[in-house]
């Protein structure tokens, strides 16, 4: 049976788009469907990033009500199996998949389990919030693998490469200052501690630490040359493009998974031909963000301000029927034009 791997993305799209091209990068991924949903309605708001929420709260609540629909949403659009292109987001839809038959691929935890074994610490950089959740932790202890996480001076940094209005990550640029800062922290970690290895908890910072960026860090003597980077994005990649499960039909119209915190936003569905068409669509609506945003005297303040979109492969006629069935009319790739998307974004921006 021919797998249709569901990709949950939007905090951001960037690594939604990072993760794509690294199943992409294995011969057999031509041998699967794809669903890709980069939902941003499920990040934090640019003024909710630093703050700490209890479950009760409204940002929390919104959050989880989006992120039921949206698994909920897969599972309609014929998902075999399921990964998350985000990784401070597991706690969060661990608490929902428990009640979805589809199949979850778990990256914390498959991450960890690839360093079963290991027995020296390993350093885990991430955004603040899952640093303090000690989700990693718990899964690497649970293979048998002790680690930490930044220094107290060093977090910040680590979040300032990440969100900084004018250089971070999530702005989708690349930008020396984002790279200086994430090889500052590893190197200062390095000369208090002795660890050898790196996981990087956030799906944003494999986007600066490339395995060519590393090469030429490690050149230039930004970090140690001993220093072995470990992406778990990747380790995601291999077990989407492998998975097996299949698809579960839901026991109730969509309809009713649209409860009352739901932040929705109808997404720019596009048709494509490939995973490569993926990125380049993607990249192209990321290059028409920052034009729209700076004709408006805006800035991209996070994963929020990014449209929300939806990719599917072109075999798989039945999503696009069940797409318009719910009030989302696709664009086939050879059909999008530039003005398509400038219309969509002064949509969103609007709200």
């Amino acid at each position: 049976m021919k797998q249709r791997i569901g990709i949950i993305g939007g905090l951001g799209n960037e690594a939604m788009v990072d993760l794509v091209n690294k199943i992409a990068s294995y011969p057999n991924h031509v041998e699967h469907e794809y669903v890709v949903f980069g939902n941003s309605r499920l990040a934090y708001k640019p003024e909710e990033v630093v703050q700490k929420w209890l479950p009760t709260d409204p940002p929390e609540l919104r959050k989880y009500d989006t992120a039921l629909y949206t698994l909920r949403l897969m599972q309609h659009l014929g998902a075999t199996a399921m990964g998350l292109a985000c990784n401070s987001a597991h706690e969060l839809f661990r608490d929902i998949v428990a009640d979805i038959p589809v199949p979850f691929i778990d990256m914390l935890k498959e991450t960890a389990a690839t360093e079963q074994g290991q027995t020296e610490d390993i350093l885990v950089m991430g955004v603040t919030s899952l640093m303090e959740s000690g989700l990693y932790q718990q899964a690497l202890s649970e293979c048998g693998v002790s680690s930490f996480s930044p220094s107290a001076q060093n977090q910040p940094k680590v979040m300032d490469a990440i969100y900084n209005s004018e250089f971070g990550i999530k702005t989708a640029q690349i930008t020396p200052q984002a790279e200086q800062l994430l090889c500052d922290v590893i190197t200062d970690e390095a000369s208090r501690s002795s660890f050898k290895k790196v996981v990087l908890g956030c799906t944003e910072l494999p986007l600066v630490l490339t395995p060519s960026n590393v090469a030429r860090f490690k050149a230039n003597g930004m970090i140690p040359d001993y220093i072995e980077v470990i992406d778990a994005s990747m380790v995601l990649a291999t077990q989407l493009v492998n998975a097996q499960g299949q698809a579960y039909e839901l026991d109730v119209p969509m309809a009713s998974f649209r409860r009352e915190n739901l932040d929705w936003f109808l997404p720019f569905a596009v048709e494509v031909t490939s995973l490569a068409s993926i990125a380049e669509v993607q990249n192209r609506i990321f290059a028409l963000t920052a034009q729209y945003a700076k004709s408006q005297n805006k800035a991209i303040t996070g994963s929020y301000a990014h449209l929300p979109t939806l990719f599917f492969s072109k075999e798989a006629a039945d999503v696009k029927e069940k797409l318009i069935q719910l009030d989302i009319e696709p664009i086939a790739e050879d059909k999008l034009t530039d003005q398509r998307v400038l219309d969509a974004l002064a949509q969103h921006f609007a709200e």
